[in-house]
């Protein structure tokens, strides 16, 4: 499947590395996506970043033992909302 590449600042790259290299375009663009995928693959995901932060809390626990009603009484009883 042939590839039109539009982008003539793109396209000068493609071709100046191809003659540095003495690779055909397709291998320059191969090499590309290769170091971009390996990249991308790379990447840890929200959840292994947030792992650490989420265990910390967990042994943290919760500051108050109050259940969802305890709190909404307590609030209203300040506010005056009885």
């Amino acid at each position: 499947m042939a590839l039109n590449i539009k982008d003539p600042e793109l396209l000068s790259q493609i071709e100046h590395l191809a003659r540095v290299r003495r690779v055909k375009k397709m291998d320059v663009i191969r090499d590309a996506l290769s170091g971009a995928m390996e990249k991308e693959n790379s990447r840890k995901s929200v959840r292994e970043l947030l792992a650490p932060v989420l265990e910390k809390a967990a042994r943290l626990g919760t500051s108050s033992t109050m259940t969802w009603e305890e709190h909404k009484r307590a609030s209203d009883e300040e506010w005056g909302e009885e």
